[in-house]
């Protein structure tokens, strides 16, 4: 849903769904179909991925008719994967094709055996939203912990503003 939970794909709407996939020429697609809803018509999405000079490059929308009052919308989705001299390199584009929209770009790589990220985000709502996230995490066979760092600034003022440390582990058998 994107890190401000504010794109929706259809998923919810369609309900069971029917796809077909294939590839052809290196590129990669999927079409879905939903089933008609009480308050929306069957739901269509397509996707596609490829890779191109060793990004892998992803997108995506969706057309989603609703019934009644409700404005139809079409959301759609880019992402962008690259990795080079040790590093992960991430950027996705969430427009949900009402008003709000969400942009993120991430590196990622491996520090002293541990995994490393930086996270920055933007959303594009009634009130702009950004956020920063650090995460640090070590895998030890079955357990793995790990220590993430989130800042987020509200635009127009200080009062939403927040900084929160988290910490999780993990212990599989």
């Amino acid at each position: 849903t994107g890190g401000a939970g504010v794109y929706d794909d259809g998923d919810s709407i369609s309900g069971n769904s029917i796809a077909y996939s294939n590839s052809m020429g290196g590129v990669s697609f999927k079409v879905t179909r939903g089933m008609e809803s009480a308050t929306a018509e069957p739901v269509m999405s397509y996707a596609a991925s490829t890779s191109i000079m060793g990004a892998t490059v992803k997108a995506g929308v969706s057309s989603i008719d609703y019934k009644g009052a409700t404005a139809d919308v079409d959301p759609s989705f880019v992402t962008a994967a690259y990795s080079i001299a040790g590093l992960n390199l991430g950027y996705a584009l969430y427009d949900s094709d009402n008003g709000m929209e969400e942009t993120q770009m991430g590196v990622g790589t491996s520090m002293m055996g541990m995994d490393v990220g930086v996270t920055f985000a933007t959303a594009d709502l009634a009130t702009d939203v950004d956020y920063t996230r650090i995460s640090v995490g070590k895998g030890m066979g079955a357990a793995s912990f790990g220590v993430d760092y989130t800042e987020t600034d509200e635009a127009g003022g200080t009062d939403n503003d927040s900084d929160a440390w988290q910490f999780t582990y993990v212990v599989g058998f």
